[in-house]
């Protein structure tokens, strides 16, 4: 059976900056349906995912996911007409109900959410459309987690700004079952409150939210405590009240959240988009971090408590947040917590369809699986892009991948920064070594390095490093054998390398750590093994092949293109090597 999970709303852009125009000029991305992505299914298998920003170049792209679709489609030699189901990440068809009443509300359902405009969409491109199934939000969210888990009983937690109209759900996983057995609707979000907060500071709306947490680390939580405590009350019984999100009366306002953001300035008197950055932008991040651990710890402990059990599973949005799940982990409250390697709203293409695909008796196990689910580059297209740039950049091929992995270590034990795009695109928002930018992380002067003059970013933000599993445990504070193979977990840096690793140390000496195996990720293990070689540690900073609110590269002319404007030594791509030749002599080879 093909099973095709899609991520997708129909139009909801379009529609909203049709009739709020003024709105979607200031918060563009307080919208549903973005992280638009589709997945497809067989036997029990993920034969293909990918994200429709890979392909349109556009960041957390709300666009209808074409591309992503044609994208697994051809992964497997399909035609549309050979796909037996296909299953969307919403399912607002069962809350017409709550739409009626208003013409503008009425219209955004109809053209939007509603299952036939949706089933319109397919059938504008594709014709003749195979069954469609509507699965719930989160339960996608919570298969799509369930996909990569090893089993057994656990907690799951799905969180994120809004589902259809739920943002917290919490389940119980055991026997192979999913029972909800606690929900917390819209206005108790805790998601939502960290991003619009995050707009308060000038930052992105459904996108910035990871600046606003490592910039947290730099601020004094006590400034705006109160504030904070006011705004997100913890009840008895794991309950939360967030007053601020029930203020919000038109049907503008509830989409826009328009009066929360009010009550936010009013609150903490400033205005957070100016510029510079000061220590209160600082203060805020750190008051609303603080807050937001808390009640994740309040809902985890009530739930816990209750059913005792010891596994803890994540998904959702705010499973991104690597900075509270940190402190959950050494907590103690759980033996171990695993995080979904697409806890966005990407991961629920995936979801959807592993969510049918149990529910006919093939659950989805692949706990063992990297999720390296994307096209992978080919020499000859290779060939063409470099052909296709200024002339100035050259390639050389390699008899094997081994080899060509073997110069890149050398490349970067001489701190020499390359590109690592080899192998099919990672699932996911995070670069886990198929599509990554990769320095020696000993060296103090990478990170500003990257962060200024390569990626474009804000220089407070920190870098991941990839270890090998067998030797994680020497550097950081896990046990031996521990593993976060997708890039998902916060741990402290063991204080005998705190200065020896400056350029993957945020300045709460932590890290998020990306262990990688022999068994799943064979080529970036074998890539770290030959750095070890020649600096004596088997670790790297890994980050996206990308530039700041680029997504990250998908095709061989991107990957070629992005080398060109990045100033990094090497792109490592398809068993060759791209490389700058000097201006001298590209300038004696030009014809006279």
């Amino acid at each position: 059976m093909r099973i095709l999970g899609i991520s997708a709303l129909a139009g909801v852009e379009a529609f909203l900056r049709e009739h709020f125009p003024v709105e979607m000029a200031q918060q563009p991305r307080v919208m549903q349906g973005m992280d638009a992505a589709a997945a497809l299914i067989g036997d029990g298998q993920v034969v293909a995912a990918a994200s429709q920003e890979r392909f349109d170049r556009i960041k957390k792209s709300p666009a209808f996911p074409f591309q992503a679709i044609d994208y697994c489609l051809a992964a497997d030699g399909l035609g549309f007409d050979q796909i037996d189901a296909v299953c969307f990440n919403f399912d607002f068809g069962r809350y017409k109900r709550v739409y009626d009443g208003h013409d503008i509300a009425q219209s955004y359902w109809r053209r939007c959410l509603s299952p036939a405009a949706i089933r319109e969409r397919l059938a504008s491109r594709y014709g003749r459309v195979p069954p469609v199934q509507h699965i719930q939000h989160h339960t996608s969210h919570i298969h799509a987690a369930l996909a990569s888990f090893r089993g057994g009983r656990a907690l799951g937690i799905v969180m994120d700004a809004a589902g259809e109209i739920d943002a917290t759900t919490v389940y119980l996983l055991e026997d192979g079952g999913v029972q909800r057995i606690g929900r917390y609707p819209i206005v108790q979000s805790l998601g939502l409150c960290y991003s619009l907060v995050t707009h308060f500071l000038g930052y992105a709306f459904n996108e910035d939210e990871y600046k606003v947490m490592a910039l947290a680390s730099f601020g004094d939580p006590a400034r705006y405590a109160k504030f904070f405590e006011n705004a997100i009350h913890l009840q008895p019984g794991g309950k939360i009240e967030i007053p601020l999100l029930s203020v919000n009366r038109t049907f503008a306002d509830r989409l826009f959240f328009s009066e929360s953001l009010h009550r936010i300035r009013e609150g903490l008197g400033f205005d957070g988009t100016q510029r510079p950055i000061d220590d209160r932008h600082r203060d805020v991040s750190a008051a609303l971090q603080r807050r937001f651990t808390q009640a994740l710890f309040h809902i985890c402990r009530h739930f816990a408590e209750e059913t005792h059990a010891r596994e803890l599973i994540l998904s959702g949005g705010c499973a991104e947040n690597c900075a509270a799940i940190g402190e959950l982990r050494t907590s103690g409250l759980f033996d171990h917590i695993h995080v979904a390697y697409a806890s966005g709203d990407e991961g629920t293409a995936l979801g959807a369809a592993a969510a049918y695909s149990a529910a006919h008796g093939k659950p989805i196990l692949m706990p063992d699986r990297m999720p390296f689910f994307g096209p992978a580059p080919r020499l000859d297209s290779v060939r063409t892009a470099v052909a296709r740039q200024a002339d100035g950049l050259r390639i050389e091929t390699f008899a094997s991948t081994e080899q060509m992995l073997d110069e890149a270590a050398a490349e970067v034990a001489q701190k020499k920064i390359i590109a690592l795009c080899d192998g099919r695109m990672e699932f996911g928002a995070r670069a886990l070594g198929n599509r990554s930018l990769l320095a020696l992380p000993s060296d103090p002067a990478m990170k500003d390095r990257i962060n200024l003059a390569i990626k474009k970013r804000q220089s407070y933000r920190p870098f991941a490093p990839a270890v090998t599993v067998e030797d994680a445990h020497h550097y950081f504070y896990l046990a031996p054998g521990e593993s976060y193979p997708y890039m998902t977990m916060l741990t402290r840096v063991r204080e005998d390398f705190v200065q020896k690793l400056p350029a993957i140390v945020h300045v709460d000496k932590t890290a998020r750590v990306q262990t990688v195996s022999r068994t799943n990720n064979p080529m970036f293990h074998y890539f770290l093994t030959r750095l070890k070689m020649q600096t004596g540690m088997p670790i790297v900073l890994n980050t996206s092949y990308n530039v700041n609110h680029q997504p990250i590269v998908c095709s061989e002319e991107d990957a070629v293109e992005t080398f060109r404007f990045m100033d990094i030594n090497s792109l490592y791509i398809a068993q060759s090597r791209v490389y700058r030749v000097p201006a001298d002599e590209v300038e004696q080879n030009r014809p006279s």
